[in-house]
């Protein structure tokens, strides 16, 4: 069975050659060493949410978003597995794991997603709404009352207007996202197609801009 998610989908988007590699002959793109601060933040972060989940919401986001956090911990524990997913045929698997979600009073549950950055974001990026509406799809094949909707929350440092006083202390905005479930299924069965086939070219449009070939593909040069 393939299994995918959200962030590999993004990478079939993104050059259908350098997916077919990671899958078909185990070639990954090449990386470098990483910061752990990304991933302790993301750590912070889920357990301030749980903490606040009694109150609703974090103090910093009442008044800017929709619904209230779910009140079952248990699953909202559910949702951040990896392995929170299903089989969209006998031979496909897609899932991902969750940050947060929240409930509305309709009982429908929407996806929350939360972004760290060091300096005030600009318009999101387009994998970040293709990852919301895979959430979306997720939910809904789990049989979990939805809506096409998403929220993505940006914790950031803004060093332009820093408080001295406080100099680490995040700013945040909140996104709210119209999401496309529809269209992330018949994108996993043109990525499956893909898997399928003979190895791609170089994707001209890496990253969903004209002109613009594949830098990985490039580097590995690999004659398949």
């Amino acid at each position: 069975m393939i299994k995918l998610s959200p962030s590999s989908l993004n990478l079939f988007l993104e050059c259908p050659r350098c997916f077919w590699l990671r899958f078909n002959k185990g070639i990954s793109r090449p990386s470098g060493p990483s910061s752990t601060l990304p991933s302790g933040m993301d750590y912070t972060l889920k357990n301030y949410y749980d903490y606040c989940r009694k109150n609703g919401l974090p103090p910093q986001l009442k008044g800017l978003i929709k619904g209230k956090l779910i009140s079952d911990q248990e699953k909202v524990s559910e949702m951040r597995k990896r392995s929170f997913g299903f089989e969209l045929n006998k031979d496909v698997w897609f899932g991902g794991a969750l940050d947060e979600a929240l409930e509305f009073e309709d009982d429908s549950i929407v996806p929350l997603d939360n972004k760290t950055k060091g300096f005030p974001p600009k318009e999101s990026h387009w994998t970040q709404k293709m990852q919301m509406s895979g959430y979306t799809l997720i939910l809904k094949n789990k049989s979990i009352k939805t809506k096409n909707l998403a929220y993505l929350v940006h914790w950031f440092l803004d060093h332009k207007n820093m408080n001295l006083g406080d100099p680490f202390k995040f700013n945040v905005t909140v996104e709210e996202v119209e999401t496309n479930p529809d269209e992330i299924k018949s994108k996993i069965l043109d990525a499956v197609k893909c898997l399928n086939r003979e190895i791609p070219k170089p994707s001209e449009t890496c990253g969903m801009k004209q002109n613009e070939i594949c830098p990985f593909c490039k580097f590995h040069n690999t004659k398949i």
